[in-house]
């Protein structure tokens, strides 16, 4: 049923009742409604400024959230420049995006028959953000949305999975289809469906062949001439996947399944040939990603890893003072073709780069400053688009811990167990 006729239903409904109910007060009513929902969903609790925790007990198993586009809330989902690793049973991740007061929220969820319990998170929505929260949310289509929109998470037997985006002008555009004619899956939907039913990493990979992912974004989203879609790092304590997707494959070999893959940011491992540094035209996070592959030999509990993923947040890896220093993709031979940083209203690519390194520094500076000044109200406008590792979170797969930080106050981490 479509919204509007969901809405036009319950009007009729809710006159109907207003004839029968003779003026009644509806005051009763309310507040037994409010408990039930809040008994469905869980009550949303603010930790921190920008972090809520929310347990469900209850939701869709087989949830499609077109019907939250067509609330209006078609602005729901910005791309992501992230990275991830996993090493000596822990997954490190950074999830980094547009500085700004989208909420973060720790999603738990409890088992029943049929699916395990997990944690993990949620954000990325510009639109859900501190105020929406703070003033109580009581959209159930929105509540029901967001144990399903997880960008990360980790389920009571140890399956660890998490996103990042890559841009499909590599891979033949949008892969709109994986297995058309069996069962439909949103690749923004994938985490917890895959979570919900994997007792291993192995698990994990045979039921994403078994259906068909699907990418919503251009239909839904209206985000084509952004042109991402998302990979995934899929984990246990003693195997790793990255699964991704590629247009130019027929119909039934479009999903490409790298088995050993500890490391993911936002290129597609299976068009590069990392040792020769061979890239596809429009990788990104190279840089992340060798520092992630030159220090994850460090890592041996969850300090350790934690330490790691400060090490690459955002604000760090795109500056140009330091060993990877030219930060993303200045100074790079591998990603010329990026135009993700410009200085103005110059692009910068490797060909023209050096000959604006004092704009470059200068421009750096001043974000860094920028961004600062943000972090202290993140309501504060934002008119450079300044990006920030909005949540670095470590889960540990034999424990079945996670601990997360946000919006890069690492002086503080919040820690949750299944």
């Amino acid at each position: 049923m479509t919204f509007r006729k969901k809405f036009l239903s319950l009007l009729l409904v809710g006159v109907m009742m207003l004839l029968v109910g003779c003026g009644g007060s509806d005051s009763g009513q309310k507040a037994v409604d409010e408990k039930a929902t809040a008994e469905k969903y869980g009550e949303l609790k603010k930790l921190a400024s920008q972090l809520y925790e929310v347990t469900y007990d209850e939701y869709q198993s087989d949830y499609d959230y077109v019907k939250v586009y067509e609330k209006g809330y078609n602005n729901a989902a910005v791309p992501g420049a992230c990275s991830a690793v996993t090493t000596g049973g822990y997954l490190g991740r950074n999830f980094d995006f547009i500085v700004s007061d989208a909420a973060e929220i720790v999603v738990r969820t409890t088992s029943k028959e049929g699916r395990y319990a997990t944690v993990g998170m949620f954000g990325g929505m510009l639109w859900l953000n501190s105020d929406v929260l703070d003033a109580g949310l009581t959209d159930e289509d929105v509540k029901e949305l967001i144990p399903h929109f997880m960008l990360d998470g980790m389920n009571e037997k140890g399956v660890a999975m998490e996103s990042n985006v890559v841009n499909t002008l590599d891979a033949g555009g949008f892969t709109l289809h994986t297995n058309p004619g069996k069962k439909e899956v949103p690749q923004y939907c994938l985490i917890r469906y895959v979570l919900d039913r994997a007792a291993s990493a192995d698990e994990a990979v045979e039921i994403m062949k078994s259906i068909d992912i699907i990418d919503t974004l251009p239909d839904i989203y209206g985000l084509q001439k952004s042109n991402y879609e998302l990979h995934f790092l899929i984990t246990d304590k003693d195997k790793s996947y990255v699964v991704e997707f590629d247009n130019t494959k027929p119909d039934g070999e479009k999903m490409i399944v790298m088995p050993n893959e500890k490391i993911s940011t936002n290129f597609y491992l299976h068009l590069a040939d990392i040792p020769n540094n061979v890239y596809a035209d429009y990788s990104e996070g190279i840089e992340r990603y060798r520092k992630l592959k030159d220090n994850m030999g460090s890592v041996n509990s969850v300090d350790t890893m934690k330490t790691l993923m400060q090490s690459v947040r955002y604000t760090n890896t795109n500056r140009l003072d330091g060993e990877y220093a030219p930060g993303e993709n200045f100074d790079n031979p591998y990603t010329g073709f990026s135009d993700h940083f410009s200085v103005g209203e110059n692009p910068i690519n490797y060909s023209n780069y050096r000959e604006h390194i004092p704009e470059i520094i200068a421009e750096m500076k001043s974000n860094e400053a920028e961004i600062t000044e943000i972090l202290k109200d993140p309501k504060m406008h934002n008119p450079n688009h300044l990006w920030v590792t909005s949540h670095s979170v470590v889960y540990d797969l034999e424990k079945k811990t996670m601990s997360v930080a946000v919006y890069e106050r690492f002086d503080k981490y919040f820690d949750y167990s299944l």
